[in-house]
């Protein structure tokens, strides 16, 4: 389904703010500069930052603007999309195992999320999520400039965005993802654990760094039986087209 305008300003702006682009304490762009920004009329501006300040990220100030009051980025996992209410509970349970790392000539899915010539390289993650030693997440994340070796000689990195931003220096501003789902096939059942066939969910992720370049493609596949997708939207008034 299409989304609607105040829908589609409302979550580039949310992830914005998520993302640290719009850092506490600053102030958005003015309701005419957002116009621009988005090519759209003043009245979808004005119900998405009415969103933003029901969810309680910004306040809108008379005479100053709209500023960014929360971005709700603390606690030892930083926003994991729809499956943060759960790490939010079950980080204690939680190893990750890093399967392999290394540098390959990317795919044509690839090279087209992360806008890179055909047949270029790129270092490729495989890495396993397991809850209380259950494979739940497969994860395939694919950098451009990265140093191997340092992945490696990382052990156990909980968050690789995290370990990305701080010790790869890769500059996350932006993410978009993308959820379907799908049966298991053989290299994917292999690492799971789970039958052929075996319903799953399929993430893939493109984020961007601040000049909007993408930076990361990620595509995981998560065992959803006990690991629900989960968003949670709030209105003030105006309807979620989703």
């Amino acid at each position: 389904m299409k989304q609607t305008l105040n829908l589609r300003v409302f979550e580039d702006l949310f992830n914005k703010i998520k993302s640290n682009y719009y850092a506490l304490g600053e102030k958005l762009p003015t309701e005419s500069e957002m116009q621009k920004i988005y090519g759209v009329s003043r009245a979808p501006i004005r119900q998405a930052l009415g969103k933003l300040q029901t969810e309680g990220l910004i306040e809108r100030r008379a005479g100053i603007g709209s500023v960014v009051v929360n971005n709700n980025i603390s606690g030892p996992w930083m926003p994991m999309g729809g499956f943060s209410s759960n790490f939010s509970k079950k980080w204690n349970n939680l190893r990750v195992k890093t399967v392999d790392v290394t540098k390959v000539i990317a795919e044509d899915e690839v090279t087209v999320k992360l806008e890179i010539e055909k047949d270029s390289p790129a270092v490729k993650v495989i890495r396993l999520r397991i809850d209380q030693n259950v494979p739940t997440f497969l994860l395939i994340h694919h950098y451009l400039n990265v140093e191997v070796e340092t992945i490696k000689n990382a052990g156990e990195i909980l968050n690789m965005r995290q370990f990305a931003s701080e010790v790869l220096g890769v500059d996350f501003a932006y993410v978009t993802e993308e959820i379907a789902a799908v049966q298991a096939d053989e290299q994917i059942s292999y690492y799971l654990e789970v039958d052929e066939g075996y319903p799953l969910l399929q993430i893939t992720r493109v984020s961007y760094d601040s000049d909007y370049k993408p930076v990361e493609y990620v595509k995981y596949y998560v065992r959803s039986d006990d690991w629900p997708y989960k968003i949670t939207y709030s209105k003030d008034g105006g309807e979620l087209d989703l």
